[in-house]
């Protein structure tokens, strides 16, 4: 079949067909965008004399003879497959007892013949290809050898995926014959599953398999412990207080108070620098108290909170003693990652005190208990080997290692630390931040000398009680530091400044249905572990029984001992 192309000589021709007027009519409409009335006979075009008619057909019929034949074009496979479709239709209509067609098969295939007849009684001459028809009109052509090439695989969910045919034709037949010989080679047919089925022997397949320790970290753990110590332990100490701290506090005022001339405004420095477990890497968190907020609580960021983070913003964006990173204002405590370019340390700004409060009772329990700092320092550089951050915290390894640490009988529960009838200022919200200094000996308590067979005996327990741990049914809760505190009584057990706020909050309860719940010892309706999947928490826990397998061998060189 001939395509001629929409800007040829058809439209000068001195006479044509109707056909060919009206295929060339519409096409022109269709070009320009307007929409054109019914398909009407045109007027004859005014001929002025019979000769430049003469020259046109001469000059056509030059024209056509210069131009190379196109090759030919078949339709689209599909229609083939339709014709079986039909064939299939007649054979199943000629039965006794013909089967019920689905009704929306019936609407979908009387939708297609009237949508042929219509197109039929229009008389149509040329079909044209997709790329030189209107948007959404046109026919997928195929060449010849082409089709020959095109090869399909036809397979039989019934007959467990068996082949049957790289022909529709073949399909079709084995349906009609309904599944002959569905199992040929003899396989054990297995059940179908649903998906409910295959997700759970998903979930119980990836329980059953063991995830081995990466290299850095079983290096880390046959090496000699000191020299995790040697290396971590002074820089950490160091950078609990430095000059730099001082001038990103000046340049913080300096930077923000224009911006905000009528509130008053704090610096308060906290995180892992400022407890004694940093890195040089690790970043300075700092609370900007703006209009005296410290004492105000809010579970998500409100609207005033997030249009002081976006004011506080532009002040960032136009400094150059500064470089913004990032914003996150959909966390829970929403940040400005940014750097501070005269020190070179890296900020995350919040509007939260929380972090401070917490950074407070750290701070406490490392002084009161030095043994707590170097399991803290130890286990966030194995967490980080083990590339476990993203869920598991550096804070929340921290707790889980003062609650270890309280159940060896070294440090006391938080809630005998908080005084109930709390002071002045002694509250964020509903929750108690104030807490006594009290030293181990008026607590009651042993302190223990730190040596290093001291630290890797509490260290390889700590890795076996987690290592154990049903982390389905109990819960890890510092702020009463026993064992066995159930998910389920725990919520009852807990001081009615808790519950009070969850009855007028409802959607802020503690979030216990979570593979991990490690509860915060200050605001007490916080899972800190509530972004911890069951394949995450399985990676922690094999993790932990090999690190405790590890630890009880002596200490040498990982290399020889792996020959």
């Amino acid at each position: 079949m001939r395509i001629e192309a929409t800007d040829s000589f058809w439209l000068d021709k001195a006479a044509f067909s109707r056909a060919e007027r009206q295929y060339y009519e519409t096409l022109n409409r269709r070009k320009n965008s307007l929409p054109g009335p019914a398909l009407l006979p045109a007027p004859a075009p005014k001929l002025t004399t019979f000769a430049p008619a003469k020259k046109a057909k001469k000059k056509n019929k030059a024209m056509t003879e210069k131009e190379t034949p196109n090759k030919l074009l078949y339709m689209n496979p599909l229609t083939m497959e339709a014709n079986f479709f039909l064939d299939t239709l007649n054979s199943v209509n000629q039965k006794s007892a013909p089967p019920q067609l689905d009704p929306h098969l019936a609407k979908l295939l009387e939708r297609i013949m009237v949508g042929i007849e219509k197109y039929m009684d229009r008389n149509p001459t040329y079909v044209l290809p997709q790329e030189t028809a209107s948007a959404g009109e046109g026919v997928a052509f195929v060449q010849p050898k082409e089709l020959q090439t095109i090869k399909r695989t036809f397979n039989c969910s019934f007959c467990n995926n068996r082949i049957v045919g790289t022909t529709i034709a073949k399909a079709v037949a084995h349906l009609s014959e309904q599944h002959p010989n569905p199992n040929p080679n003899g396989q054990p047919v297995q059940p179908q599953q649903s998906k409910q089925e295959k997700k759970q022997a998903q979930v119980k397949a990836r329980q059953q398999m063991v995830v081995q320790l990466p290299k850095k970290v079983k290096a880390m753990i046959v090496g000699e412990i000191t020299n995790v110590f040697k290396d971590k332990y002074p820089i950490a100490d160091k950078l609990k207080v430095i000059p730099e701290y001082d001038i990103i506090e000046q340049d913080l005022c300096k930077l923000l108070t224009p911006g905000f001339p009528k509130q008053q405004l704090r610096i308060y420095k906290f995180g892992s620098r400022i407890t004694g477990i940093g890195q040089r890497s690790s970043d300075l968190d700092v609370f900007v108290d703006i209009g005296n907020t410290f004492h105000t609580f809010e579970h998500r960021a409100s609207n005033t909170t997030i249009t002081k983070l976006r004011a506080m913003r532009k002040f960032f964006c136009g400094s150059d003693d500064w470089r913004i990173i990032n914003v996150i204002e959909q966390a829970r405590v929403p940040i400005i990652k940014t750097c501070h370019l005269p020190t070179g340390i890296e900020c995350d700004i919040c509007l939260n005190s929380l972090g401070f409060c917490n950074t407070n009772l750290l701070k406490y329990i490392f002084e009161s208990q030095p043994l707590t700092q170097y399991m803290c320092i130890y286990v966030k550089n194995w967490l980080e080997r083990c590339k476990l951050t993203e869920q598991i915290s550096t804070y929340s390894i921290t707790l889980m290692v003062i609650y270890f640490l309280q159940l060896q009988g070294l440090l006391p529960p938080i809630v005998m630390l908080q005084v109930e009838q709390s002071l002045k200022g002694g509250q964020v919200g509903p929750w108690i931040v104030n807490f006594s200094l009290k030293t181990p000996s008026e607590l009651g308590l042993q302190q223990i000398e730190v040596t290093v067979p001291v630290v890797k005996c509490y260290l390889r327990n700590f890795f076996v009680y987690f290592g154990n741990f049903d982390y389905e049914h109990f819960l890890i809760c510092p702020y009463f530091g026993g064992a066995d505190i159930e998910i389920q009584k725990v919520e009852k057990m807990l001081p009615t400044r808790y519950s009070s706020y969850v009855l007028e909050n409802p959607d802020c309860s503690l979030q216990l249905r979570k593979p991990m719940v490690v509860q915060d010892p200050i605001q007490l309706n916080h899972n800190v572990t509530k972004a911890v999947t069951r394949y995450g928490l399985q990676t922690f826990v094999d993790y932990c029984v090999q690190t405790a397998v590890l630890l009880e061998e002596p200490s040498t060189n990982w290399r020889q001992r792996s020959t």
